[in-house]
C-alpha cells in the first residue's frame, strides 16, 4: 500500500493542475471574446454619430454580437461537459486503482494468516505425537487381539521412522503385508490411533516431510513443485499441490513465499 501512496499523490497534484489550467484557459478565452464584443459595440456607437445610416449599422453589429455570444455559450457548455467527463472517468479510474491495491493487500493478508495457521497446526501435531510416544499404554480395540494391535503400532512406528511413506507405491495393501496383518486390521488401527483414513495419514506424512525439507534446507525452496512431489512420494505436481491446498488451505507457492519473507525478517 505504501508503494502506491507517492503515485496517488502525484496523480492528484497533476490532475488538479490540469483541471485548473484548463478552466483558466477557458476563462481567459471568454474574457477575450467579451472584450471583442464590447469593442464592436463601442465602435458601432462611435460610427453611428458620424453616419446617417447609423441605426441600421448598429442593428447589424448587434445581431453579430448576439450570434457571437450564443456561439461562446455553446462552446463553453461543450467544454464544460468534456471536462466533466474527464473528471468522472479519472475518479472512476482512481477508485478502481484503490480497489485493486486493497484487494491485493487483503489477499496477501489472507494467505499470511493461512500460513501462520498451518505452522500452528504443525506445532500442535508435534506436541500430540510426543504425548503419544510418552504414553506406553496401548488401548485395546474390541475386535482385534491386543498383540496384533501392538505389532501393527510397532510396524507403523518403523514405517514413519524409516520414511517408507516416501515410496510412490506405498499403499494400504503393501503396508499390511509389511505389518504381517490384513488391510482391515491395519485400517482400523490407523483410524483409531491416527484419527484418519490411511490415505489421509499417508498424505499428511508426505506433506509434513515437504514442509520439513523447506524449513531445514532453503535451497530446496527453489526446486520445482514437480521435484518436491517426486521427493515426497507424489506422482505429479498437480496431485501434490491439490493435497497441500486441501490440508493447509494455501497453495504451496504462497507458503514458500511467506516462509522466505519470514526468514528475511528474522
Amino acid at each position: 500500500m505504501r508503494i502506491f501512496t507517492p503515485f496517488l499523490f502525484l496523480f492528484t497534484i497533476s490532475f488538479q493542475a490540469f483541471i485548473l489550467g484548463s478552466f483558466n484557459s477557458i476563462s481567459s478565452s471568454l474574457e477575450n471574446k467579451i472584450k471583442y464584443v464590447c469593442s464592436i459595440y463601442n465602435s458601432t456607437v462611435n460610427s453611428s454619430k458620424h453616419q446617417i445610416n447609423g441605426p441600421m449599422l448598429w442593428d447589424d453589429e448587434l445581431e453579430k454580437a448576439h450570434q457571437e455570444n450564443s456561439h461562446l455559450k455553446q462552446s463553453h457548455i461543450q467544454e464544460r461537459r468534456f471536462y466533466t467527463v474527464i473528471i468522472i472517468a479519472s475518479i472512476i479510474a482512481l477508485l478502481g486503482l484503490i480497489y485493486m491495491v486493497y484487494s491485493i493487500y487483503n489477499e496477501k493478508k489472507h494467505y499470511k494468516n493461512l500460513y501462520l495457521q498451518s505452522l500452528k497446526k504443525q506445532e500442535i501435531k508435534k506436541h500430540y505425537e510426543i504425548e503419544l510416544k510418552n504414553d506406553d499404554h496401548i488401548y485395546e480395540l474390541s475386535d482385534i487381539n491386543p498383540l496384533i494391535v501392538e505389532n501393527i503400532l510397532s510396524a507403523i512406528e518403523v514405517f514413519e521412522k524409516e520414511k517408507k511413506y516416501l515410496v510412490k507405491n506405498a499403499s494400504l495393501i503393501n503396508m499390511a503385508k509389511e505389518c504381517g496383518t490384513n488391510t482391515t486390521y491395519l485400517s482400523k488401527v490407523i483410524n483409531h490411533y491416527k484419527k484418519q483414513s490411511f490415505t489421509s495419514y499417508l498424505n499428511e506424512l508426505r506433506l509434513n516431510y515437504a514442509i520439513e525439507l523447506w524449513n531445514n534446507n532453503p535451497k530446496l525452496r527453489h526446486k520445482s513443485i514437480q521435484g518436491i512431489a517426486d521427493m515426497t512420494g507424489f506422482n505429479t505436481a498437480q496431485s501434490f499441490s491439490k493435497k497441500f491446498q486441501e490440508r493447509y488451505k494455501i497453495p504451496p507457492t504462497h507458503f514458500l513465499k511467506n516462509l522466505n519473507q519470514k526468514n528475511k525478517a528474522s
